[in-house]
């Protein structure tokens, strides 16, 4: 009896053999045979950044079925492990510990703010890995940049294209300051501070606001910003409060312009907002208007016109700045494992990813170099306009 159960072991074993044979993309878990490239994914997408990291999800999954239905990397399936840090820093640092100590990601893309990149920051620049982050704060490059890269315009950039506007179209020459006390907003006021007087500008007043501030709180602060008699009101922070700012605004009567910033980008300031949206300027990349800030023909309309029409196919609507941020960041890290193969060392896809040159993304063209890993111009800008609860180029600079 025992034999004549060995034998027909022997021939089940058989049969599972040549069925995963017939079928090599089975078992294993790895497509083709050849074994996923892991990257990890770090995201606000709850909490009160959620208007940013799921747009961001869903540029980056959108992204990543397409490359794998195309082959994936010298045929490796790239697997994207998300993790959502809940808008909160001391998760997000939890999240990278997790995925490079039980995914082993050869890089991680994140995250969604300045304070959760700068806590990711810490654990991967510790383990020299790669990290491509989708935020905007200046602080990220302070320091040891040299395993950090950046997919957005820095505050820099945005607030001097801000400020030029101001003094160049708009032709003020007096602001007035609110900004939310986070570290995406406390860069942003630190650095208008710094640039304005090269623009001719003068800051009349500075006022903070809690991130999730009360109607109460917020008229106070406009108290105390008209009594400055600005002439411009720079509102520096991501949505909730703008938007609340820009209906207190339009509530109380106040009639002077507002220029936000480039953490206004998406549809959620002109939902929140409502008709008070209507006349509010903000800097920032072509995504939100590729059509008409870029012409017919050149890499960046092309690709901007491909995205875009994925996208809207998949998610039934059009993408924002931030799933902009997504793919850009996706497109950098997997055009540098592409050149350096799935198996390369952290130090030979951190220098791919280096020399990148001439890269055309949501953003605008990505060059990184040593001294530079933010990757984008000033010309990579504009001003938009919100008209009518659609976005528009602003006056001025056609």
């Amino acid at each position: 009896m025992r034999g004549k159960g060995t034998v027909t072991v022997l021939a089940i074993l058989l049969v599972g053999a040549l069925f995963l044979s017939l079928f090599p993309g089975c078992g294993g878990g790895e497509e083709g045979g050849k074994k996923p490239i892991k990257i990890g994914v770090i995201l606000s997408e709850s909490g009160s950044q959620e208007p940013l990291g799921k747009p961001e999800k869903k540029a980056i999954e959108l992204f990543v079925e397409r490359l794998n239905a195309e082959g994936g990397i010298n045929g490796h399936p790239v697997e994207v492990i998300i993790k959502d840090d809940a808008s909160d820093p001391s998760r997000a640092l939890q999240a990278a510990v997790e995925l490079l100590d039980q995914e082993e990601v050869v890089a991680i893309i994140g995250s969604s703010t300045t304070g959760a990149t700068l806590s990711i920051k810490q654990e991967t620049n510790a383990r020299k890995i790669p990290l491509i982050s989708m935020a905007a704060g200046v602080e990220i490059m302070e320091g040891d940049f040299s395993y950090v890269f950046r997919t957005p315009p820095t505050s820099a950039e945005a607030a001097g294209k801000a400020l030029d506007y101001i003094a160049k179209v708009m032709g003020k020459k007096r602001i007035a300051i609110l900004y939310d006390t986070n570290a995406f907003g406390t860069d942003g006021r630190d650095t208008l501070k710094r640039l304005a007087p090269g623009y001719g500008v003068e800051v009349v007043a500075v006022e903070g606001y809690d991130s999730n501030a009360t109607e109460e709180s917020i008229d106070t602060h406009l108290v105390n910003v008209k009594a400055s008699n600005p002439e411009v009101l720079v509102v520096w922070g991501t949505n909730p409060g703008p938007a609340k700012i820009a209906k207190r605004m339009k509530d109380k009567g106040i009639d002077i312009p507002l220029m936000g910033s480039h953490g206004i980008a998406n549809k959620t300031f002109i939902d929140l907002a409502g008709e008070a949206a209507d006349g509010v300027l903000f800097p920032a990349g072509k995504m939100l208007i590729w059509q008409k800030a870029l012409k017919p023909g050149t890499p960046q309309y092309e690709l901007m016109k491909e995205f875009s029409e994925a996208y809207s196919a998949r998610y039934g609507e059009q993408p924002n700045t931030f799933a902009g941020h997504g793919w850009d960041a996706i497109l950098i890290l997997t055009e540098a494992l592409k050149k350096v193969g799935a198996d390369a060392s952290p130090d030979k896809l951190r220098e791919a990813i280096e020399k990148t040159q001439g890269l055309v993304g949501t953003a605008g063209v990505f060059n990184y170099s040593p001294a530079n890993h933010n990757g984008l111009s000033p010309e990579d800008l504009v001003v938009v306009e919100i008209k009518n609860g659609a976005w528009d180029l602003a006056p001025g600079q056609e």
